[in-house]
């Protein structure tokens, strides 16, 4: 979807009333370390980011209660199912992503086969996509994320699990030319199998698109510069059978 949130990447300022403490990731030389910092924090570092020390904050409780951003979304984005799930069991309607130049996702396929939405407000990322591969995880050395009731004392308890997501340490942008975002590949000398994987497909987002893709899809982003955006999942009348 093109010029979508137009309003939001115009005004631009719903960032500057953010000051929660946010889940972020490092990068550094391969080495992925997550923890917790203030918002400004990070803020301030994102400037100082690249592909050898990268910085990617994904916060899914930071627009707690901003549902009002969707009013502007696509009406195909406005149709959610999810809320009929108990409270406990509901994915977060929104993901805030800030990104620094070098920075990229963790190589995943998300739970419940839901549908994907990705809008980008500023910069451009690249993409790839394994369609063929959620079938067959041994290319990626995949490992299972469980989803669902999280311990109040430790959340990294899963005291009930509904589903999984799958989460490879494959970093399908390791090596190259940065300049040229796809002729980055994975780092073969630690990952030969991936070598036997499909051929993804590939996309540059620019600010103003929304991708909407399936969940269930092996996917990966790299971040050409700094970017923000927003995510999240549907479950509407066109997949509720797959995620059901």
């Amino acid at each position: 979807l093109k010029d979508t949130f137009g309003k939001l990447r115009q005004g631009g300022t719903f960032l500057n009333s953010l000051a929660s403490e946010v889940a972020y990731q490092r990068n550094c030389r391969g080495v992925v370390t997550r923890s917790r910092a203030p918002f400004a924090q990070i803020r301030r570092e994102l400037p100082f980011s690249h592909h050898e020390d990268s910085i990617l904050l994904m916060d899914e409780n930071i627009l707690l209660g901003a549902d009002g951003i969707l009013d502007e979304a696509p009406s195909y984005l406005q149709e959610d199912w999810f809320h009929h799930f108990p409270e406990m069991l509901r994915p977060s309607r929104l993901c805030l992503i800030l990104g620094g130049t070098g920075s990229r996702s963790d190589l995943h396929a998300d739970p419940l086969s839901w549908t994907g939405w990705n809008c980008l407000l500023q910069g451009s990322k690249a993409w790839r996509f394994y369609c063929h591969e959620h079938e067959r995880s041994e290319p990626f050395q995949s490992s299972l994320r469980p989803f669902g009731i999280k311990s109040q004392d430790s959340k990294e308890v899963e005291l009930c699990s509904i589903g999984s997501s799958f989460v490879s340490e494959v970093d399908t942008f390791a090596t190259g030319a940065v300049h040229r975002p796809f002729s980055l590949g994975a780092d073969l000398s630690r990952f030969p199998k991936v070598s036997n994987a499909t051929r993804p497909l590939e996309y540059l987002q620019k600010a103003g698109e929304t991708l909407i893709f399936p969940g269930h899809w092996w996917h990966q982003t790299y971040h050409l510069g700094a970017t923000v955006g927003l995510a999240g999942q549907l479950l509407n009348r066109q997949n509720l059978r797959r995620v059901m």
